[in-house]
Parts: structure tokens; sequence; C-alpha cells
């Protein structure tokens, strides 16, 4: 129904029809006695209420039969007995004649009835005389009675008879109730009708809708959160289907939230493990082969310079092979010492007192330091933020995290590659977003990423420990470090978050002025890149 979109509505719309049903079946059952009572008062009228003018007549005609043949010979007794009967039915007569209740009809016969019967009263008295004698009823006597007799049958039978119609009305009455029976009957079909519809609409409208629900519920009880309970109804059933699909999908985007942070701590877990393998392996790596790499190194630059006063003996083909020979010892020698110097700073992890420092002075410092660097000098570098933003960190680890960030950066892209570096506020975090136009990366590079020695650069370019360390180090300042990247050649972005304040409380740091950057902080980041 076009009015029924609600349970509101289709209960008043049921409620209607039940209301419809009940009107016309009572209307229906109503109509049906009213004509049988109908029938019956006037059954009941005739029998027993109205004047019966055939009794009247009767009892007159009686009197007229012995009178007819004159050879009979008839008792004056018995004369006078169906006289006085004939008067008893004049007197029941107009008894029930004056207790008729007023009707048109009745009220425009009445007078002439008042007459007749008067009339009829008199021709019974003169009679009555004619048979008061005594004696053998003369012929004289007969014939007056005869002529007595007849004149009052005429009179009787010109009296108003209240039965006249009677079985036109019963015959009327009969059609009624037989009208009123088949009205009956199609109501009661059209009720049950209407009753079967509404159940129909009932279970549709109603237990359909809830069946669908409680089987969406089963299946999500189940852990089916793809499935969805599709309602057509327009009522508030279906708005309770869209409220439980949301619900479903609200499940379902937890879920996977939650998986996607067991993965997250799975990952963190094995690295933490792996890291604190590594810092346990770095430890004593180091300081085994420390010493020996610093002899080698040594030795390295005594061979080479002891070489050069023996050069002059050797061949020119000779002497450049030597030279770069001897240039190589040493140089592996040196790289291998600052390789287990960052594993020993791995290991044993660096200062970590913290103090308010301008992250925005942060970043512009280390873009000043790559910017002098020959390499980069074709980049375009961007760097978009809004005045200060003092935070409570270590300086020197946050620097060396954002040039490790920007050095990867720039690497991956080309000659005119470009990095822009935007600058967030939030309520309690500051959020640094670095994008490039590099070489982008795989799925599998953005997982294995902050492992420690992955890297993705040419053997003997890089060692695979500072993204690690970087995460390592925001980790410790209750931060977070994402990388996402749209495929390969589409670009890279690293996206940092560093919480205002600590993690344990409130400081006053807060409005403290930002000290200076020192010249030792800033070659520690020149080294650690």
């Amino acid at each position: 129904m076009v009015l029924a979109r609600s349970i509101r509505r289709k209960l008043i719309v049921g409620l209607a029809l039940v209301l419809v049903m009940m009107a016309t079946l009572s209307i229906s059952g109503l109509g049906g006695l009213w004509s049988y009572r109908q029938a019956v008062r006037e059954l009941n009228f005739s029998v027993f209420e109205a004047p019966d003018r055939e009794r009247l007549e009767a009892e007159i005609a009686v009197l007229a039969t012995p009178l007819l043949d004159d050879g009979l010979a008839v008792s004056r007794q018995v004369l006078a007995e169906r006289h006085r009967e004939a008067v008893e039915a004049l007197s029941v007569y107009r008894m029930r004649w004056g207790r008729l209740t007023p009707s048109p009809t009745t009220l425009a016969n009445r007078s002439v009835s008042q007459q007749l019967l008067g009339q009829l009263q008199r021709q019974l008295e003169e009679m009555g005389r004619t048979l008061s004698g005594t004696g053998r009823l003369e012929a004289a006597e007969r014939r007056l009675l005869r002529v007595q007799v007849a004149g009052s049958l005429r009179t009787a039978r010109s009296l108003p008879d209240p039965r006249t119609g009677l079985t036109g009305r019963l015959r009327a009455a009969d059609r009624e109730l037989a009208s009123r029976t088949r009205w009956l009957v199609g109501s009661t079909i059209a009720a049950a009708l209407l009753f079967v519809t509404f159940v129909h609409a009932g279970y549709r409208w109603v237990f359909q809708p809830i069946r669908a629900l409680h089987e969406g519920a089963r299946r999500v009880a189940q852990g089916d959160l793809d499935y969805r309970v599709e309602l057509s109804t327009r009522d508030e059933m279906a708005e309770l289907a869209e409220s439980f699909n949301q619900m479903t999908d609200r499940f379902r985007d937890i879920r996977d939230d939650l998986d996607g942070q067991v993965r997250d701590r799975s990952r963190q877990l094995v690295r933490s493990e792996r890291l604190a393998g590594v810092g346990f392996l770095a430890a004593g790596v180091a300081h085994e082969i420390n010493n020996p790499l610093a002899a080698i190194a040594m030795a390295g630059e005594s061979l080479q310079e002891r070489l050069e006063a023996l050069l002059g003996q050797a061949a020119p083909d000779e002497q450049s092979v030597i030279r770069q020979y001897a240039e190589m010892i040493g140089r592996e020698a040196f790289r291998c010492q600052e390789i287990t110097a960052r594993l020993l700073d791995f290991s044993r992890g660096q200062d970590t007192s913290r103090a308010p420092h301008d992250l925005v002075k942060l970043v512009n410092e280390v873009l000043a330091l790559v910017g002098h660097m020959s390499r980069f000098r074709n980049r375009t570098i961007t760097f978009n933020a809004r005045g200060p933003c003092p935070l409570e960190i270590n300086g020197p680890q946050i620097k060396q995290v954002v040039l490790n960030l920007v050095a990867n950066a720039l690497e991956s892209t080309g000659e005119t590659g470009r990095l822009d570096i935007d600058l967030v506020n939030q309520t309690d975090h500051v959020v640094l977003n670095f994008s490039d136009d590099g070489c982008g990366m795989t799925t599998e590079t953005i997982e294995n990423l902050f492992e420690p020695f992955y890297t993705t650069k040419s053997t003997g370019q890089g060692t695979g420990l500072g993204l690690s360390i970087s995460h390592r180090i925001i980790s410790d300042h209750g931060g977070t470090i994402e990388a996402t990247s749209a495929g390969l050649d589409l670009g890279s972005q690293f996206r940092l978050q560093l919480p205002r304040r600590p993690e344990g409380g409130e400081s006053d740091w807060v409005g403290a002025p930002v000290r200076e950057a020192s010249q030792r902080d800033h070659k520690s980041v020149g080294k650690n890149n």
C-alpha cells in the first residue's frame, strides 16, 4: 500500500481492515436479525394480537346454518347458545381493535370500524331479542332471524381486517431475509479474504524481515562478516537491516584493523628480536674486529707512504695498480670502521636525553646541509611549515632521522627530482610528510623496509641500518614512521609522527626558549648519514 511505509502505518492499516471486517459482519448479522425480528413480530401480531374477523364471521355464520333448511327443527336454546358465542367473538374483536398500535392505516379505519362495530352490536342485540322468547321457533321468527343473520354477516364482512396484506408482508420479509443472508455470506467471504490478506501482509512486513534479520545475526555470529541483510519493505525493519549492515561493516573494519595491527605488532616483535640479536652480535663483533681494522687502516696508510718511494722503480702500469690497491685497502678499512661504529651505536643506543627543540629549525639545518652536497644540487626541495614548532625531543637523533629520510628520498629520484616536506600541527602530535617522485617501492620492499641490513641499493652503497635506526629512534620518542608507495616509478611517501609531549605525563618545558643545535650535533648528523 502507498501509505503503509512504516510499521506503525501498517499496523494502523491492519487494524482498519479488522474494523472493516468486524463492522461488515456486524451490520450483516444485525440486518438479518432485524429482518427476522420484523417477520416474527408480524406473525405474532397476526396470531395473538390482531382482531380476527374470520372468527367473527364464522361465529355469526354458525347461526345461519340451521336456519337455511325450513324442514329442520331448530331448538331456541341452541340458537341462543350460538348467539352468545357470536357476541363473545364480537367482544374479543372490539377489545383487540382497541389495543392496536396507532398507525396511519388504523387511524384511517378507526371511525369506520367503530360505526360498523356499533351497527353489528345492534344487529346482534336485535337477534338476541328475537331469540328471547320461549317455545318452539316459529316460521316468522325463523325468517326474521335469517334476515338478521344475513345483515350481521354483511356488516361483519365490511369490517377492516388488520391481517390483510400479512401474506405479502411475510413474503417481503422472506425476500429481505434472503437478501440479508446473501449479504452476510458475501461479507463473510470478504472478511475471510481480508483476513488472509492481512496475514500475508503481516508475514511479509514483520515475520519475514525478522527471519532475515535472525539469519543475518546467525551468519555474522558464525564469522561471516561479508553477509548482508537486504530488505525492501521501506520501514523500520529496513532501517534496522541497514543499521545491522553498518554494524557488520564496522565489525569487519575493526577486524581488518585488528588483523593489521596484529601483523604490524608481529613484524615489530620479529624486528625487535632481530634488532636485539643484531645488537648483541654487533657489540661482540665490533669489539673483536675494531682493533684489527684500525691496525689494517694504519698499516695501509703507512704502506701507501712507503710505496711512494719505491713506485719510481716500477713500470707505469704497475704504479697505477699498486697505488689503486693501497688506496682501496685504506678506504675499505675506514669504511669497515664506520660500519662497526654504527653497529655499536645501534647496539647500545645513543643519548636519549630530551630538551626543547624547534623541529622547523632542525629540518632547515638538515636541508642546508644537504643543499651543499654536489650530487643533490639539481634536486628541488620544498619545506612547508607555518612558524616554529617546539617539541621536547632528542635533537641529534631527530636530525639523524630527517637526514636519513631526505637522503634516501633524493637518492631515489633522478637528476631533476623533487622532494616535498609538509609539517602539519595537530592537537597532540606533529606530522612530517616526505613525498618524492622517485623510483617508488614494491609491497615487499615496504614490508621489509625497516628490517636491519635490508637495502635496495647496490652492493657497497649502503648498510641497511639507516631506516632501522630511524625506526628505533622514533619508537623511543613514542612516535610512528610509516612508508607508502603507489608502485614502481610512482614515488614514495614517508609519514613521521611525533608526540608534542613525551610519554609519561606533562612537563614544564612548554614555552621555554628553543636552543641552538651545537656544531657537534651538526657533525654527528653528517657522520651518521
